[in-house]
C-alpha cells in the first residue's frame, strides 16, 4: 500500500485548494488510485516514455482497475500526466508547483483537477533520469465510483504561518474519530504526510482529533452528497480549520474556444548584432536581450509536457484525449500564456513578456530568482528550440527603446 509523500500530500493540497475555489468537493486519496498513479510514473521514467498508454499497452482505466480500483454503478476516470526537469536535488516543492501550474493552465488537465465529479484522486510522484536529464513525472489518476463520501483532511503544524500545508509540517499518526448520531463510530490515523481520509455514509458526525503531545480538538461535521474537507493546523493549541462546508450543487463549465485572433501585420525583425551594453534608447536584439535578462544563453531552456485523458460511463467507457506539449525558459522571471500558431496570440504574449520585465526590473531594479512567477510557456510545437525561435524573432521585431534601457 503506497504511503504517499510529502510532495504528494503537498499536491492534493493544491489541488483541493483549486476545487473549493471552484465550489466543488475535495478529493480524497485512494491507495489503489495512488498505486497505479506511481508505478505508470516509474514506468514512464524507466522507458523513457511520456504517454496515457502504459505498460503491456494499458489504458489508464485498465492499470486503476489492475491496482484493485473497482469501479461500480456510474462511474468517471482521468488521468494527467506531467513531467519537468528538476532544478535541485533535494525538496523538489518548486517541481511540484511548477508541474500543478503547468497542469491547470491547459484546459484538457484543468477539466480533470476542476471535475465535480471525481471524489478521490492517486497521485505518484517521481524523479529520476529522463532522457538524458534529471526530471520530475507526475500521475494524478482521478475518479468516482459507487456512493462513498469521504471526510477528508490534512493534520500540520503550521510553521510558517501561512496557514497552509507545505512539505515538513504534516502530523503523522493523530486519531480522528467520527461518532454518526446513532452513536456508531469511525477512526482512522493521519498518514506519514499528516494526511488522512475516512469513508462516511451521509449524517452528522463529531468528529475528534486526539495523540500523543496534542490537546484534543472536537468539532460537528455534516456530510451530505459531497465529500467534505476538515483540517487540523497547530493541534498543541487544539485549533481546528474551519470545514470546507459541502458545496452547493454546481455544474461543470462548458469549455469556452480561444477567441479568433486578429491578423497583423508583421514588422520586418531586428537583426543588429549587439556587444556590451547598449546606449539608450538604442534597440537590443532578441537573443542578446534573452541572454542579458536571464543572464546565460537565450537556447537554455527547462523543458516540460503535459497529457490528459478522461473516460466514464456505466458500460463499455468511451475515450477522449486532449494533448499537448509544453516548455519552459530556465528563468524566473517571465510569465508566457497559452501560445497557438496564430501570429496575433503570439503578438499578445510578446506583449505580456515586456510588460512582465518592466513590472520586474521597475519593481527591483535587477531580476532575481527570489519572484515567484510561474516559468511556463504552452506552444503546439513542442520543442523548446522552435519556441525559442519564435520568441527571438518576436523580441528582435518589437523590443523598444524602453526594454533597451531596462534590460541594460
Amino acid at each position: 500500500m503506497p504511503q504517499h509523500s510529502a510532495q504528494e500530500q503537498y499536491l492534493l493540497e493544491l489541488i483541493n485548494a483549486e476545487r473549493a475555489k471552484a465550489g466543488v468537493q475535495p478529493l480524497a486519496f485512494d491507495n489503489d488510485l495512488s498505486e497505479a498513479a506511481e508505478g505508470h510514473s516509474k514506468w514512464m521514467l524507466a522507458t523513457d516514455t511520456f504517454s496515457h498508454t502504459g505498460s503491456g499497452g494499458s489504458t489508464p482505466t485498465q492499470r486503476m482497475k489492475a491496482a484493485g480500483y473497482t469501479l461500480a454503478g456510474s462511474w468517471a476516470t482521468g488521468e494527467n500526466i506531467a513531467w519537468a526537469t528538476t532544478r535541485s536535488p533535494t525538496g523538489y516543492n518548486d517541481e511540484i508547483l511548477l508541474l500543478h501550474n503547468n497542469l491547470m493552465n491547459s484546459p484538457g488537465h484543468r477539466a480533470n483537477i476542476l471535475n465535480g465529479n471525481f471524489r478521490e484522486v492517486g497521485l505518484g510522484f517521481e524523479v529520476g533520469d529522463y532522457r538524458g536529464r534529471s526530471s520530475g513525472f507526475v500521475a494524478e489518476n482521478f475518479a468516482k465510483t459507487g456512493s462513498d463520501l469521504f471526510l477528508t483532511g490534512v493534520a500540520f503544524d503550521d510553521k510558517d504561518g501561512d496557514r497552509s500545508y507545505d512539505p515538513g509540517e504534516g502530523l503523522s499518526g493523530l486519531t480522528i474519530t467520527a461518532k454518526s448520531s446513532t452513536g456508531t463510530t469511525f477512526t482512522t490515523k493521519t498518514m506519514t504526510a499528516g494526511g488522512y481520509d475516512l469513508a462516511l455514509k451521509p449524517g452528522t458526525y463529531t468528529v475528534t482529533f486526539s495523540g500523543a503531545g496534542i490537546e484534543a480538538s472536537t468539532r460537528t461535521v455534516s456530510v451530505g452528497s459531497k465529500n467534505v474537507k476538515l483540517d487540523l493546523v497547530d493541534p498543541k493549541l487544539g485549533a481546528v480549520a474551519a470545514v470546507h462546508d459541502e458545496p452547493a450543487a454546481v455544474s461543470d463549465p462548458a469549455p469556452q474556444q480561444d477567441p479568433t485572433p486578429t491578423a497583423q501585420a508583421e514588422p520586418a525583425p531586428t537583426t543588429q548584432p549587439v556587444s556590451g551594453q547598449p546606449a539608450s534608447g538604442q534597440p537590443v536584439s532578441g537573443s542578446e536581450w534573452l541572454a542579458n535578462f536571464f543572464g546565460k544563453q537565450g537556447a537554455n531552456f527547462r523543458s516540460g509536457q503535459t497529457l490528459a485523458e478522461h473516460e466514464e460511463g456505466e458500460g463499455t467507457p468511451g475515450t477522449a484525449k486532449e494533448s499537448g506539449a509544453q516548455v519552459a525558459l530556465e528563468g524566473d522571471n517571465i510569465v508566457f500564456p497559452q501560445l497557438g500558431n496564430a501570429r496575433g496570440q503570439l503578438d499578445d504574449a510578446i506583449e505580456q513578456v515586456r510588460d512582465s520585465v518592466s513590472t520586474a526590473l521597475a519593481t527591483a531594479g535587477d531580476p532575481k530568482p527570489s519572484f515567484d512567477w510561474a516559468e511556463y510557456a504552452h506552444t503546439q510545437a513542442g520543442d523548446a528550440d522552435a519556441l525559442a525561435a519564435k520568441l527571438i524573432e518576436q523580441l528582435s521585431a518589437h523590443n523598444n527603446s524602453v526594454i533597451a534601457d531596462q534590460a541594460a
